[in-house]
C-alpha cells in the first residue's frame, strides 16, 4: 500500500466504485463495496463522491490508457475526493498512477486488505471493528455472485503481462469456498466460479479444480454453478465427461482460444494445438448442440502474416464455436511478444479484427435462432423499477421477459424463447402445472 496525500475521510461519507477491465475486477469491487458499508460508508453513483475506487487494468496498452482516463477524469471532476487506485494498472505502471493524483494505491495483493487500509483514513472511527481479509467476504449480489476462488498465474504466454501484474497462482482453500457455496446458494439460484486461471485452482496435492466441482455440486442447496472460464489445457476428458453429465453445472463454457493457427500457438506458448482444441468443441456438440461454447480470439500478433490469417480464419469456420471475443494484439512491457518484428500493418489488424468479429457476430446469431421456440432453465434477475425482466439462460442466453405479478426475481426458472431480434431475445415464463 502506498499512501500519497494526507487526506482524510469522514465519517459517512460516500463512496462509489468504477472499473476497467474483466469480471474478476467487477467481483473485487463488489467485495470493497460490502467492506466500504461496514465501515459506515455509504455507496453511492456518479463522479461527486467524497471517496472513488477505481479497479484499473493492463491486459492490453488500451486498457492501460483507459486506466489513466478514468483516474484523471475523476480527479479533474473532484479535486477534493479522496480516491483510491487499485488493480493490474496499478501494479504494472506504478509511476504513472502515482502521477494521476491518486490519494492511495493498493497492489493485486492488497486488494483483500482494503477493510483495514482505508479505515486507517476515517475520522473517528471506532477501530475495534474488524473483517475477515479474505476476497470471499460476505457479498450482496444484484443477481449472479461471483466467487473468486483463485488469482494469478503459471502459465507466462509470450503476449501476456497477467503473471507480472496478479502473481503467481494461488487459490482460497476448499473449506473457505464450500462454506461460501453452502451459504450463498441458500439466497442465489446460480453461482459463478471465477479466477484468473480457474484450471490451476489448487488446495492442497491431488486437490484440484474437477475435485472442487465434484464437492460442489454434492451440497445439497446448489441449484446451478457456472465456470467463467477456463484454459484449454484444463479441459480434460475427465473434466469434460463430469461437466456434461452433471445438471447443476451450466451448459457453457468459455475456453480462451488466442491463436488460431499451430505456429501461431507456439509463438505465443500456448500448449495445445488446434487439432486438440476442436476436438474439445466437436466433443461437447456431439454430446449437446444447445451447449454454449465460447472462445477469447486475438488477431494481429506480430507472427501473423497474411499467410497465417487466412489458416487462423479457415480454422475458425471449422470450429463449432457460438461467439468469440476478438482482441487485437497489444505489445505489453517485458513480454516476449514485445520484441518480436511484426509482419501485419495497423490497417490489417483492424480489417482481421472486424472479419472474426462478423463470423462471430453470424455464430452468435445462428446459435440463437437455433434456440427459437425451445424452454431452458434460466435465472431471473433483480428488476428493480423496471417495467421488464431479465434472465440469463444456463446456456448464457440473456432473454428479455414481460414482468409478472409474481416476483421471480432471483429464482430458477423455465423460459421459451419466443423471438430472436436484431440484438435481443424475447421469452415467455413457462408455469409448471
Amino acid at each position: 500500500m502506498q499512501k500519497l496525500s494526507d487526506r482524510k475521510i469522514q465519517k459517512s461519507a460516500t463512496i462509489s466504485f468504477d472499473i476497467v477491465g474483466c469480471k474478476l475486477n467487477k467481483y473485487e469491487l463488489e467485495v470493497m463495496r460490502t467492506q466500504a458499508e461496514r465501515l459506515g460508508l455509504v455507496p453511492v453513483t456518479g463522479a461527486k463522491s467524497d471517496v472513488v475506487v477505481i479497479n484499473t487494468c493492463s491486459v492490453t496498452n488500451e486498457a492501460s490508457k483507459d486506466s489513466r482516463r478514468m483516474i484523471h477524469r475523476y480527479r479533474r471532476q473532484n479535486d477534493s475526493a479522496y480516491i483510491v487506485v487499485t488493480g493490474c494498472y496499478s501494479q504494472t505502471d506504478l509511476e504513472e498512477v502515482k502521477s494521476q493524483g491518486a490519494d492511495m494505491i493498493l497492489s493485486n495483493f492488497e486488494k483483500e486488505k482494503f477493510f483495514d487500509f482505508i479505515r486507517e483514513d476515517i475520522e473517528n472511527l471506532d477501530l475495534k471493528d474488524n473483517i475477515s481479509s479474505t476476497l470471499l467476504n460476505t457479498v450482496e449480489f444484484q443477481s449472479r455472485p461471483f466467487l473468486k476462488i483463485q488469482d494469478g498465474c503459471n502459465a507466462f504466454c509470450s503476449y501476456c503481462i497477467i503473471p507480472r501484474a496478479r502473481g503467481r497462482s494461488r487459490s482460497i482453500s476448499r473449506t473457505e469456498v464450500l462454506d461460501q457455496v453452502s451459504r450463498l446458494s441458500q439466497t442465489y439460484p446460480e453461482l459463478v466460479l471465477s479466477g484468473v486461471n480457474l484450471g490451476q485452482y489448487e488446495d492442497t496435492e491431488g486437490y484440484g479444480f474437477l475435485h472442487m466441482l465434484k464437492d460442489m455440486v454434492r451440497i445439497p442447496s446448489l441449484k446451478k454453478i457456472r465456470i467463467s472460464s477456463i484454459e484449454p489445457v484444463d479441459v480434460t476428458d475427465e473434466l469434460l465427461d463430469f461437466v456434461l453429465g452433471e445438471p447443476k453445472i451450466c451448459r457453457h463454457l468459455h475456453i480462451p482460444l488466442q491463436g488460431a493457427e499451430d505456429n501461431l500457438l507456439k509463438q505465443m506458448r500456448r500448449k495445445y494445438t488446434i487439432e486438440e482444441y476442436t476436438k474439445k468443441l466437436l466433443r461437447v456438440k456431439a454430446y449437446d448442440p444447445d451447449f454454449c461454447l465460447g472462445a477469447d480470439v486475438m488477431v494481429g500478433f506480430p507472427t501473423e502474416d497474411e499467410s497465417v490469417f487466412e489458416k487462423s480464419l479457415a480454422n475458425l469456420r471449422l470450429m463449432p464455436l457460438d461467439y468469440m471475443h476478438v482482441f487485437t494484439f497489444s505489445a505489453r512491457e517485458k513480454t516476449v511478444a514485445e520484441n518480436l518484428d511484426s509482419l501485419n500493418t495497423p490497417k490489417q489488424r483492424k480489417d482481421r479484427n472486424r472479419m472474426v468479429t462478423e463470423l462471430s457476430q453470424a455464430r452468435k446469431k445462428s446459435f440463437l435462432e437455433s434456440q427459437l421456440g425451445k424452454i431452458l432453465p434460466a435465472v431471473v434477475e433483480r428488476s428493480g423499477t423496471l417495467s421488464y425482466q431479465k434472465a440469463l439462460t444456463d446456456n448464457y442466453i440473456p432473454v428479455i421477459l414481460n414482468k409478472t405479478e409474481e416476483d421471480v426475481s432471483l429464482q430458477l426458472v423455465r423460459v421459451l424463447i419466443t423471438e430472436v431480434g436484431s440484438d435481443k431475445v424475447f421469452g415467455e415464463l413457462v408455469r409448471d402445472h
